[in-house]
Order: structure tokens, then C-alpha cells, then sequence
């Protein structure tokens, strides 16, 4: 079973249980708490009330004021009371967006402004795809880790710009996602600030993900959360702590050879849609099959052929040698082999390594929280200026000798 880490929470007492009517008799009904206020009381309150009115009365009307851009020469045609209305419906609809809308049009950084960024984008669902959250009264809240995340996760990253979306708050997700990613080898990550709200659903609107949608992959357990891009969805099955599930360390030869075989694709619609509605996992040796017969057939048809004499004089030797070079398609099928292991390997490096890294990262924790304490680094410092230069430890670079 995946290693458990969990967060827990106040447990809130149980409810009392309903007791039974009791016998009444009739009698003088009680005056209501309106009733007993004073009349000067009630004239406060009346006034308040109307007070309310006239402000909300008043802010609607300031709503509909002209706009102070060149946004207002859409209502310039207008009617007064129209215009004020449309107006109005503007700034309510604005109002809005704020709530049900992307915090921004571009939720990732220009990609041409970080360096040696593979082409194609991975987006990975976190909830039952990566994890699994459950609570208990005993325990409260309790994470569960997916058999073979962290394997999954380095390879992923190793190949693809991977970024991890997920509709939880960021205060929740943050902290989760510390644990899970320790040493941030997904740098990207998105929570539901970032989605969309339609319908009385939470939407993750890839569109502004600020990348070329013909190259993004979607990894998701929540195929509804993507209705407006379900073209790039590959569907996973939800994970809920089944110990013995494989899914994730399955998937990875189908993610080497998208990166790898497919490396100058163009448009990634055809090969999601070839996939959909598959267990990707047992189809993929079956696709990659399909794909060495095509290139092998197109690399032949496209291989000269010697006619004649030219033939013979090649073949006997005669005027030179006949060239073996080793064909594209399996060029690329011995790639895709040797990324497969040496990625494996130095997995197992950094694994072994574990222990190593993990005090590094607890020795660095403790030197900032110490430095903080001694410069007396106030919360608004640490959020304008960053937290104070500290070197992170860095451990012995040599993978351990084999024993």
C-alpha cells in the first residue's frame, strides 16, 4: 500500500439525538422577539432598513455610470436608460468572472521563456489519480499516495512539461502536494482558483493553460471536469486505495513512446482519439506494433532499389557496399529503450538516495525557520521579499557503489 501521510482536523461533536415531543395544553401563545422590542428599538431597525434600501438603490444606479475607457463607445447608439442598463449588466457579469473564471488568461508562463522545455504538456489530475483523501472520525483527514506516484511522476517529468491540476483550494492542495512532490520536480501546479465554474460544475478550461492545445495530454480520473476539451483527455481509473494497483507504472511505456516516437507530431487529436475508450496500459504494445509495420512498409517502399548490373556489381562486391543503415522507425524503438532504462536506473539511484535527500530538505527547513526567528522576519517580508538567502545543502552528487 502506498505510504500514508494525512492531515487531521478538529472533529466536531456529534449531533444530539431528537428528542420526543412532550404533552402540551393549550394555553396564551407567547409573543414573538418582535413583539417584545421596544418602540424605540423598532424605529432603529425601521430606519435601518430603510437605509439599506436607499444605499442599494443608490449603488445600482452606480453601477450603470459611464465607463471611463473606450469600452463606453459601445453604448454611445444607446438610449439613456439602456445604455445605463446594459452598463449595469456589465459590471454585475464582471463582478462575477471573479468568482466563476480563471484567476488569469494565462495560467502558465510563456514557453519560450523557459529553457529546454519538452513539446508536448502533461497534465495530471491529483484526487483519485494521484492520491486518494478519506476521513474518519478517529483519524480525521488521512492522504493515501497511489502505488508507483513517485516512479511515475519522475519519469513523467523527465519527459514531458507536466503540470498537476487540481480543483482543491491551493491552502489544501499546497500542503499535500509538498509531501508528494518534495524535491518539486513538478514545478507547475494549478488549483481551483484556476478552473471555471459552468453549470454548477467545476471546469478545468485548458484553453488557458497559455500552450497549443494540439500538444497537451490530460491525465484524469474526472473526464466532466474537462467537458470543453475532451479531446485530450486520457480517462484513469479512479484510485481508492487499492494496494494492489498498478496503473500508474503501466502507463509509463505508453508515455515514452508519445514523447519519443512521436517527438515531432504535429497534432497530438489523433492519437488521444485512437486511444479513447481504451485501457491505454494493454492497448499501447498493440498501437506500437501498428506503428513499426506502417514505418517499416513506408521506409521500404521508400528504400532505393539497384536494377541490373548496378545490382550485381553491389551485391558481388564489386563497386562498392551496399549501405545498412539502420532505419528511422527503429532508430526511434531503440531510443525509446535506452530513455526506458537509464531512466529506471537513475531512479533507483535517487531512490537509494532517499534518506539523504530527505534530512537535507529537513536541515534546510530548521536553518530557515531559525534564520526567520533571529532576523524577526514578519509575514508580510516573507511574502514581499522572499525568505532570507539560506544554501541548500547539497548532498553528495555520486550515485551509492554497488555492493
Amino acid at each position: 500500500m502506498g505510504h500514508m501521510f494525512g492531515f487531521w482536523l478538529c472533529n466536531s461533536n456529534p449531533s444530539p439525538l431528537r428528542e420526543s415531543p412532550k404533552n402540551f395544553t393549550r394555553g396564551k401563545a407567547k409573543s414573538s422577539n418582535v413583539d417584545t422590542l421596544s418602540p424605540q428599538t423598532r424605529k432603529v431597525l425601521r430606519g435601518l432598513g430603510f437605509l439599506s434600501v436607499g444605499f442599494g438603490i443608490i449603488f445600482t444606479a452606480y453601477l450603470g455610470r459611464p465607463f471611463n475607457s473606450d469600452r463606453e463607445d459601445q453604448f454611445k447608439d444607446l438610449n439613456k436608460f439602456k445604455a445605463w442598463y446594459t452598463r449595469l449588466y456589465e459590471r454585475v457579469k464582471d463582478i462575477t468572472h471573479f468568482f466563476t473564471d480563471p484567476s488569469s488568461d494565462k495560467l502558465l508562463p510563456d514557453k519560450d521563456t523557459i529553457p529546454n522545455l519538452p513539446p508536448l504538456t502533461l497534465v495530471i489530475n491529483l484526487d483519485q489519480t494521484l492520491i486518494y483523501s478519506s476521513w474518519d472520525r478517529k483519524h480525521g483527514w488521512r492522504t493515501a499516495k497511489r502505488p508507483g506516484v513517485d516512479y511515475f511522476l519522475y519519469v513523467a517529468s523527465n519527459l514531458f512539461e507536466v503540470v498537476i491540476f487540481t480543483s482543491q483550494p491551493s491552502y489544501v492542495a499546497e500542503q499535500i502536494l509538498t509531501k508528494l512532490d518534495p524535491l518539486g520536480m513538478v514545478p507547475f501546479r494549478l488549483f481551483r482558483e484556476s478552473t471555471r465554474y459552468v453549470e454548477g460544475k467545476v471546469i478545468k478550461d485548458i484553453s488557458k493553460l497559455n500552450r497549443d492545445l494540439s500538444k497537451v495530454i490530460v491525465m484524469d480520473s474526472n473526464p466532466e471536469a474537462y467537458a470543453l476539451q475532451p479531446d485530450n483527455v486520457i480517462s484513469v481509473p479512479p484510485w481508492t486505495e487499492d494496494p494492489n494497483d498498478t496503473y500508474l507504472v503501466d502507463i509509463i511505456p505508453f508515455l515514452e513512446g508519445i514523447s519519443i516516437l512521436l517527438s515531432d507530431v504535429q497534432d497530438i487529436y489523433p492519437v488521444i482519439k485512437e486511444f479513447k475508450g481504451k485501457n491505454v496500459p494493454e492497448y499501447y504494445p498493440i498501437w506500437e506494433e501498428q506503428w513499426k509495420k506502417q514505418h517499416q512498409l513506408e521506409w521500404e517502399r521508400a528504400k532505393p532499389r539497384k536494377e541490373g548490373l548496378a545490382r550485381f556489381v553491389s551485391l558481388i562486391g564489386g563497386g562498392g557496399q551496399v549501405e545498412q543503415a539502420i532505419p528511422q522507425y527503429q532508430q526511434a524503438l531503440l531510443q525509446r529503450q535506452m530513455v526506458h532504462n537509464e531512466l529506471f536506473e537513475h531512479y533507483k539511484s535517487v531512490k537509494d538516495r532517499g534518506p539523504e535527500l530527505q534530512r537535507a530538505i529537513d536541515d534546510y527547513e530548521k536553518k530557515l525557520q531559525e534564520s526567520m526567528k533571529e532576523q524577526k522576519i514578519t509575514h508580510w517580508q516573507l511574502l514581499t521579499k522572499g525568505p532570507p538567502q539560506i544554501p541548500f545543502p547539497q548532498p553528495d552528487p555520486q550515485p551509492p557503489q554497488s555492493r
